[in-house]
């Protein structure tokens, strides 16, 4: 019997409710000697599925080690199981429209399959966006509805054809800018009023309306600390890394260099 609260004990307050379903999907490969599959999950959820998996001595795969997609889905198995690409149960949609005429955004595509399918945000995965390709991981069972129910997106005829997932190359998105900061302190609302030039105030709202995210997981105190690598998102503006640590100015601020992602 393995002990939850010393599992427990190494996560957030914040990653608990995450942290314990995942013990369960552990404990039940444990007990029905079969595998269990996870929905999407970011790269920090991903890890704590490692992590986990590491301590129950179970098997764990993830569909990142065959595409180096953000969201991924994880099978954790017994030590026996022989890892078969199928049981993934992803596909990936390829979305062709007229470009001449028309542009779709990630919003639009995303709003489109949550709507028409009925399905939560945790059976899609990526859905990438460049000037050549429009791409959407997705759960299959709701891929194989998808290709029989979507014909339209924001009013746009499309139309869907389901690549090999494993084979697709992902190609870059994002673009991104370095930038040095000073800081009175490594709190959350100051590193993002810097970071996006945005006022206290208008931070302290943001937050409060939960825009503001650390790695992942919606955070509703100001005052929490941040830590070299970890990564904060605010809705609509786009995504700060903390690179490094450089050190202290002459009047005591913290001096970082910021990794800026638009998205």
């Amino acid at each position: 019997m393995k002990s939850e609260k010393h599992i427990l004990e190494h996560f957030a307050r914040e990653e608990r409710e995450f942290v314990e379903k995942v013990m369960d999907m552990c404990q039940q490969v444990e007990d029905t000697y079969s595998l269990r599959l996870t929905t999407f999950l970011n790269p920090r959820q991903d890890a704590i599925v490692h992590i986990i998996a590491n301590h129950y001595q179970l098997e764990v795969f993830s569909s990142r080690e065959y595409v180096q997609t953000e969201y991924s889905r994880l099978i954790l198995a017994p030590s026996y199981y022989l890892l078969d690409s199928n049981d993934f149960n992803l596909m990936a949609l390829e979305i062709d429209y007229s470009r001449k005429f028309h542009s779709l955004s990630h919003s639009q595509v995303l709003g489109t399959f949550l709507h028409q399918l009925g399905i939560r945000r945790e059976y899609l995965g990526d859905i990438t966006v460049t000037d050549e390709q429009l791409l959407v991981f997705i759960d299959k069972k709701f891929g194989e509805l998808a290709l029989q129910s979507i014909s339209k997106i924001a009013r746009v005829p499309v139309k869907m054809l389901e690549q090999d997932w494993k084979s697709i190359s992902i190609k870059a998105k994002e673009e991104s800018i370095m930038k040095e900061v000073l800081v009175s302190s490594l709190r959350l609302d100051k590193l993002v009023a810097v970071a996006f030039r945005l006022s206290r105030t208008t931070v302290d709202r943001l937050i409060e309306a939960g825009h503001v995210k650390l790695d992942y997981v919606q955070v509703e105190q100001g005052s929490k600390q941040v830590e070299v690598g970890q990564l904060i998102s605010l809705r609509k503006h786009g995504r700060v890394l903390v690179k490094e640590f450089l050190g202290f100015s002459k009047q005591g601020k913290v001096k970082l260099k910021l990794e800026m992602i638009n998205i």
